[in-house]
């Protein structure tokens, strides 16, 4: 799951509209990164009231209008539906965020869009380890208004914003961070536009050795968290997927995701259909 990417468009708002858009998104792991990871590239589907993130290999369909979640699993052919009232429920409580966000004022172009720039900082503190100082994530972001489809995507999230299943983006059931991202969603709003370009740094504040040896064991409970399988699971492989070993910047992961292919083009709805054969199951 793209936890972090579907965060920021979550955090989009606008007009009311009903057309399709969609767009790929590509997420490459620099300094830090597990070994073997690679470019990731994912492709985002927005119809009415329907929107699939497919992977390739894994598909998420959400269904606004039926309030439903169904995980596609294209490599087993199995399929499963979730009402949203049902996501996070059995998960553990998360790390508690405080977040802070600001916009710089500074402009660039990327990709051929005028872009603005925010700038977000989310200090992390495990609830299994208080004596260790937060851990940190700093989210660089470029939103461009000019991007085709932009409108839609706005539009999309102003309609569903309140009902959105927060767990599914990682949040899981903490109300902690359900509430930071409502915080993030109020300022974000004011930067109308599409963010064509994201770069996450993740790093100790204020970080040393013994800070380094609480962040090792911070990782084993992710990888234990991450073979439990699940919404939480998958949270917690997107986060070891940013952290490795320490830089001597103190950052132990970066990530970039660009956004390119911007379409409003006519989605058929053959697209967020299970495809035939493929088995329902429980999980």
């Amino acid at each position: 799951m793209q936890s972090a990417r579907f965060l920021m468009l979550v955090l989009a708002a606008g007009a009311v509209a009903r057309a399709d858009f969609s767009y790929t998104d590509t997420r490459k792991s620099g300094a830090g990164a597990m070994p073997g990871s690679g470019d990731q590239v994912s492709k985002v589907y927005m119809k009415g009231q329907k929107m699939l993130t497919d992977t390739g290999t894994t598909g998420l369909l959400m269904d606004f209008e039926a309030q439903t979640i169904t995980t596609i699993n294209k490599t087993a052919k199995t399929y499963s539906v979730k009402p949203f009232s049902q996501i996070g429920q059995s998960t553990p409580a998360g790390p508690e965020m405080q977040v802070d966000f600001k916009q710089t004022g500074q402009h660039k172009v990327i990709n051929g869009f005028d872009a603005t720039q925010g700038l977000m900082t989310v200090q992390v503190e495990m609830p299994q380890a208080k004596s260790a100082s937060k851990m940190e994530m700093e989210w660089e972001f470029w939103v461009s208004p000019d991007v085709p489809g932009a409108k839609e995507m706005h539009d999309f999230y102003q309609r569903n914003m309140d009902r959105f299943p927060w767990a599914a983006t990682g949040a899981g059931g903490n109300p902690s961070m359900q509430k930071a991202m409502t915080e993030i969603r109020k300022r974000v709003v004011a930067m109308p536009g599409v963010p064509v370009l994201e770069i996450m740094r993740m790093k100790m504040a204020g970080g040393n050795s013994a800070q380094s040896a609480q962040m090792q064991q911070g990782m084993a409970q992710l990888q234990a968290m991450a073979q439990q399988g699940g919404p939480q699971g998958d949270a917690a492989k997107q986060a070891l997927a940013r952290m490795g070993a320490l830089s001597g910047s103190g950052a132990l992961s970066e990530t970039t995701i660009e956004a390119s292919g911007f379409s409003t083009a006519s989605i058929p709805d053959s697209v967020f259909a299970i495809p035939a054969g493929f088995q329902k199951t429980d999980r």
